[in-house]
């Protein structure tokens, strides 16, 4: 106990006390009694006690321990300030002054700058974790303990570079995904995924060290690593590093080198001073890598050295230059099916990457460019910033990678219609020369790592078609052709000739993929004037046809609002009595545009000079308007209370025929958006059975009572009701597309009649009037 209140003396006397935490400032663990706590404190006020100490510093030091013991003395109080720290202590180390200091600290959190801790979003969290360690660091700019982890998590990152993904999550400024989606309820909270997005996180509970981190994760990197102790020399031809002096390497740091040579360059101990001095002469040899007939003494005890030397040793990779670049993508073109994976790299690379990769996929044939002499050739492959990766696939098309390079290998040769696009490129592209192109387009500087999968496993689901996919990242010299689309952030747009899609939904692959199959669905929906004024005219309609009007003026609205409008032409395909269309209003309004002043939907009925007229700034979202024109194109929907539904679904007769038509039913809720989202599928079997079964809704907010008798514990929630020799009975189905709900219905309905399912037969294969060989 003395040794420890004479270093906690030492402590006080030498340490900045607003650097340290009050565990810290007092001298004792964490984990300490309130009783250690008490006496930890009054062995340090009799020394520092201001009647004892006339000394400004001294007093002031009293103060600051006194503060530490009235905090951590009471239970509440000290809860609190192992959940976030002390306020005050924030305060005096980091001080903001003006608003913009503080919009630094919410908006840019505490490592946006650091080359090593990676900084990840609500957005791009679940994309961003792959195979391997991740370690991830919620926190809040303005908890203290957070501020104090902030070096030793930046040196844990830079140390374990390349075997632990460490990133920093600012829970600030994304509240609501750390709160809601991840529970984060304290900061920091430190969760290490040991197997990446294939299995669950582990939450950290040690301390907030570079020591204490690194004791942690070396446990789960050791799980993996077998580093054998060599009692035998033997003869292989494959390179072998011996450690021959392991006294001057930390255990951690022979981990690290033998974790990132795993699969390249075996590791193993020699303890056997005979072993040794057949190995080497030299006292001062800590390493001898041996390959092939070579032999090399490393001296030094650094890892970065060590696996530097060791890396040299290896057999070189084939240097490729402008000519056989050209060359290779001519065999590419032909015959030749072998991709390539080129490694662009300069002369302070370790190129430890370039020897991983070639461990771990074979199937590529692999070349290193030289991007310090050959400086041009790097910046047409749009390589800025070495070192960097690319491929050259099946057909010649060339994709430069995001890092890291793992996870691009993996699909870049699958990804056979994906290619980077140069700036020559693009202007073809946009000015629809150039067929039809989904593209993602990167600015200057704007991340764009975790667009990547999404957009690689989108072009996947079409390599059939004939639609190509190109990424554009910008370097600082091709940027202003980015800005002709991209402003602030990545775009993904869909060119086909001079239109042109802007997609703007979240970016998943399943989102992407939708979005491009409904252009493809809906290609010919887009009307001229003069077919629109066709339609208006009902001696020569000859569809029922719901049509929106869209002025030249709406801007990002009617961008929006198309893809709602395509939603609605894709659903409504199944009647094959309507179409949908839209007229999108030029600047040269003449004639029927001059008086579109509003975005205006209309329902003009097969045989009737009337139509229905809706303002689509109020109804804009695609289940609204399927409510809207479904009620007007057609009523074998019933809305049921409890006298009505009483009345026809559940009245008995005393001798139950089977030539009474089955009810089905739709109990919703109207605030349930889901509700709206699968309504149109049910009123859409209500028009094409209409002549064989009866159609009802029912609103569960008005009627609960009569919900309640129905046992509805969900919305929607669809029930078939079929006369049988015992009555009524009930049978549930789940609320679904409309084809799947035919199917579903079908079963019941052939025990109840046969003669009901010739028309539904005709109706299970979904029907189009669209065309689909272009986007």
């Amino acid at each position: 106990m003395i040794k420890i209140i004479l270093a906690c003396l030492v402590i006080v006397k030498s340490a900045n006390l607003s650097d340290l935490s009050y565990y810290e400032i007092l001298g004792v663990e964490k984990q300490a009694t309130k009783q250690e706590i008490k006496q930890a404190y009054k062995k340090l006020a009799v020394k520092l006690h201001p009647d004892k100490n006339s000394n400004k510093e001294e007093q002031e030091k009293f103060l600051r321990i006194t503060e530490a013991y009235e905090t951590l003395r009471d239970t509440y109080q000290r809860y609190n300030y192992d959940q976030q720290g002390s306020q005050s202590s924030y305060t005096r180390k980091y001080d903001y002054r003006s608003q913009r200091d503080y919009n630094n600290l919410y908006y840019n959190g505490l490592y946006h700058d650091d080359p090593f801790v990676d900084t990840v979003s609500g957005s791009n969290f679940f994309t961003y974790l792959s195979e391997g360690f991740h370690f991830m660091n919620f926190y809040s700019p303005f908890c203290p303990p957070c501020q104090n982890l902030v070096e030793h998590w930046k040196r844990l990152a830079e140390v374990y570079k390349g075997i632990v993904k460490v990133a920093a999550i600012n829970c600030k400024h994304h509240n609501s995904f750390c709160y809601n989606s991840m529970r984060i309820t304290s900061y920091p909270s430190l969760l290490f995924y040991p197997n990446g997005k294939k299995g669950n996180y582990v939450v950290y509970r040690g301390g907030h060290n570079f020591e204490a981190l690194e004791t942690f994760v070396i446990t789960y990197i050791g799980k993996q690593i077998h580093i054998p102790t060599l009692w035998q020399l033997r003869n292989v031809d494959k390179p072998m590093a011996y450690v021959v002096d392991d006294r001057n390497i930390d255990d951690n740091s022979l981990i690290r080198i033998t974790f990132h040579l795993k699969g390249i360059v075996p590791v193993v101990l020699v303890d056997d001073n005979d072993m040794r001095s057949k190995l080497t002469s030299d006292p001062d040899a800590v390493i001898v890598f041996k390959s092939k007939g070579i032999t090399k003494e490393i001296h030094s005890t650094d890892e970065k050295t060590i696996i530097r030397e060791i890396i040299k040793g290896l057999p070189k990779v084939e240097q490729l230059d402008r000519q056989k670049l050209k060359q290779i993508i001519s065999e590419l073109r032909g015959e030749a099916t072998v991709p390539w994976a080129l490694y662009f790299t300069t002369k302070d690379d370790d190129k430890l990457s370039l020897y991983q990769m070639r461990n771990e996929f074979p199937e590529y044939n692999f070349g290193e460019v030289d991007c310090d002499s050959l400086q041009s050739l790097c910046e047409s492959l749009a390589v800025e910033s070495p070192p960097a990766w690319g491929a050259l696939k099946r057909g010649g098309r060339y994709q430069r990678a995001p890092r890291p390079p793992r996870d691009f290998l993996r699909r870049a040769a699958h990804a056979a219609r994906l290619r980077t696009v140069s700036h020559d490129d693009l202007s073809p592209i946009l000015d629809g020369r150039a067929g039809a192109w989904v593209l993602l387009v990167v600015p200057h500087q704007i991340p764009w790592d975790h667009l990547a999968d999404a957009f690689t496993e989108a072009s996947l689901h079409f390599l059939d078609d004939d639609i190509d996919f190109g990424i554009m990242a910008c370097t600082a010299t091709t940027n202003q052709h980015c800005k002709q689309v991209a402003r602030n952030q990545a775009v993904v747009l869909v060119q086909n000739g001079t239109t042109r899609h802007v997609y703007n939904g979240r970016m998943d692959h399943h989102d992407l993929m939708e979005f491009i199959q409904l252009l493809k669905d809906t290609s010919n929906i887009e009307l001229t004037e003069q077919q629109a004024l066709e339609i208006m005219d009902v001696s020569s309609r000859e569809h029922a046809w719901l049509v929106a009007y869209l002025p030249d003026n709406c801007g990002t609205f009617c961008e929006e609002f198309t893809h709602e409008w395509r939603l609605v032409a894709k659903k409504l395909r199944a009647l094959s009595f309507l179409r949908v269309g839209f007229l999108q209003c030029g600047r040269e309004t003449t004639g029927l545009c001059r008086n579109v002043r509003l975005p205006t939907g209309r329902l003009y009925p097969l045989h009737s000079g009337q139509h229905y007229t809706v303002n689509l700034q109020h109804v804009s979202q695609a289940p609204y308007i399927l409510e809207w024109a479904l009620e007007r194109i057609d009523d074998s929907v019933n809305k049921l209370n409890w006298q009505t539904f009483t009345k026809t679904v559940l009245s008995e007769e005393l001798s139950p025929t089977r030539n009474k038509k089955p009810w089905l039913v739709y109990f919703h809720s109207p605030r349930c958006y889901r509700c709206y989202e699968l309504y149109p599928d049910f009123a859409i079997i209500s028009i094409l059975l209409a002549n064989s079964i009866n159609f009802g809704k029912v609103n569960c907010i008005s009627d609960r009572g009569l919900c309640q008798q129905e046992h509805i514990n969900s919305y929607p929630s669809i029930k078939l009701y079929v006369n049988n020799q015992r009555g009524k009975s009930a049978v549930a189905l789940q609320a679904k597309e409309y084809a799947s709900l035919l199917q579903d219905i079908r079963p019941h309905l052939k025990q109840y009649d046969e003669n009901l399912l010739a028309s539904i037969d005709d109706l299970v294969a979904p029907r189009s009037h669209f065309q689909h060989d272009e986007l």
